[in-house]
């Protein structure tokens, strides 16, 4: 007769695999365990204790209050039957913790563990474990690819550019590369130097139809398309289009890139937001007046 992990707990299959049947990707078994199955696995781990507990209480029990003779005529029998409850209770008790190691492997370590008592009864028994590990998801690699990348400030040569997309093991971006980035979305709303001693900047529809409704910004940012081209003076000072491996964004570049504005600021912009800059700092110097004599806000 063969005893085996299923047998013990009543489940005809692997008890991971039946407590998530329902659990499919692709029509392909998950084997990672959700917080659902470990729910269901500790429910089935305390029903198991339960009744272990009840066994217990019905082996250890005794319990009556029989009378002195009764006991010391049955104190032989007694002493007969204590070597086989001994024993039932030491089965069970081996059993149980098993159960407990098995559960406790499935639920902490995702690791699946399968025990069969093999020719139990005879004079060779053997005790068979398979241990099944879920395979590691392969991991995502992040692809990156060659990209236009602008550096803003109009304050690079033609020569300072060149020099500054080397260091970065980039080179000048030429007015194809601009145009494909422009196509994929790209749009930076300064001149950047370019290869051939160009000046450019992409402009995305979207965002010239927007600045059309600013006044005062309606031509800020050119036209929908790619703007500039050829610059005769190499020593004028602009931003610059580099093409190559983007580096990666920085926390000072974050915060840039959530703050700034669609488009670039006029003096009186930047007056206008030095002006509310001023008043920040002197918020604590302010009184306010209450909301009427009894309360200070209307909540």
């Amino acid at each position: 007769m063969d005893l085996t992990y299923n047998s013990i707990s009543g489940i005809n299959t692997d008890p991971t695999v039946y407590l998530k049947e329902f659990i499919t990707k692709n029509g392909k078994q998950d084997n990672r365990i959700t917080a659902d199955t470990k729910i269901f696995m500790l429910i089935a781990l305390v029903v198991i204790i339960i009744i272990y507990g009840i066994l217990f209480a019905a082996l250890g029990g005794g319990g009556g209050g029989g009378s002195e003779s009764t006991s010391v005529t049955e104190s032989g029998s007694a002493g007969t039957k204590s070597l086989g409850l001994r024993f039932f209770e030491v089965l069970l008790w081996s059993v149980f913790i098993m159960l407990v190691l098995l559960n406790g492997f499935q639920y902490f370590f995702n690791v699946n563990l399968t025990t069969k008592f093999v020719s139990f009864f005879t004079d060779k028994p053997k005790l068979e474990i398979t241990m099944q590990v879920p395979e590691d998801e392969p991991v995502q690699e992040m692809k990156i690819k060659k990209e236009v990348f602008n550096i803003p400030d109009n304050k690079y040569t033609y020569d300072d550019a060149k020099a500054i997309c080397a260091a970065y093991g980039a080179k000048l971006a030429n007015y194809d590369e601009v145009e494909s980035s422009y196509q994929t979305g790209g749009e930076w709303c300064n001149y950047g130097w370019s290869d051939n001693q160009m000046a450019l900047f992409p402009t995305q529809k979207e965002t010239w139809d927007k600045l059309q409704k600013i006044k005062g910004h309606e031509h800020d940012c050119g036209r929908p398309g790619i703007n500039g081209g050829f610059i005769d003076n190499k020593d004028v000072q602009f931003g610059v289009n580099c093409y190559g491996y983007k580096p990666l964004i920085t926390a000072a570049e974050t915060q840039k890139m959530q703050t700034s504005s669609v488009y670039p600021l006029t003096m009186k912009d930047i007056e206008k937001q030095n002006r509310i800059e001023y008043w920040k700092k002197r918020i604590p110097e302010i009184l306010l007046s209450p909301f009427n004599r009894s309360s200070w806000s209307i909540i």
